[in-house]
């Protein structure tokens, strides 16, 4: 059983630091970090992924609850259904990713770039975008309730049947947004 263990630990870490982790247990570990990264369904929970490198890869269904991804580069990547509940997002890079029906609740995502990204059906349910880009960004029936957007850009971004009870759009930038509450919202 020891020997088991060990190598379970091993080949867990050799996983995580090639991010060839497919399924495997990540817990506490650090990532290497690299673009193209194939993490579908990946259990990277409390991983520290801070500044990785990990632009246009895919960690559809991946568990990344509490994972520290502050200022990582994942534009272009798939996080459709990821759990990323707790994270850390703050001032990471997702322009254009996809992050439809993701788990994002209680999130920091301050300072996040998330030019035309796609949050479908997202839930942000007391998450923390404060001075986020969210200019072009898709968030139809997104769950926002309780999520302080102060400051954030919304210019462009589509929030059309989103949750919106308690959000703070205080000082918000919603410019030609449609679904904003307030006088520039449609």
């Amino acid at each position: 059983m020891r020997i088991l263990n060990q190598f379970l630990l091993t080949l867990a870490s050799i996983c995580t630091t090639l991010l060839w982790c497919v399924g495997a247990q990540a817990q506490g570990y650090s990532c290497e970090k690299q673009p193209n990264s194939d993490c579908r369904n990946a259990d990277l929970r409390g991983a520290n992924l801070q500044y990785g490198q990990l632009y246009e890869s895919n960690f559809e269904g991946a568990n990344l609850e509490k994972a520290n991804m502050q200022n990582a580069f994942l534009y272009n990547s798939i996080l459709r259904g990821a759990n990323l509940q707790g994270a850390n997002l703050t001032a990471a890079q997702l322009s254009h990713a996809v992050l439809k029906r993701a788990n994002l609740a209680g999130a920091n995502l301050s300072h996040a770039n998330l030019l035309s990204a796609d949050l479908e059906g997202a839930d942000l349910q007391g998450a923390n975008l404060v001075r986020a880009n969210l200019k072009g960004a898709i968030l139809t029936g997104a769950n926002l309730t309780s999520a302080n957007l102060k400051g954030a850009n919304l210019e462009d971004a589509d929030l059309q049947d989103a949750k919106l009870q308690g959000a703070n759009f205080q000082g918000a930038n919603t410019e030609s947004c449609t679904g904003c509450p307030g006088p520039a919202g449609r």
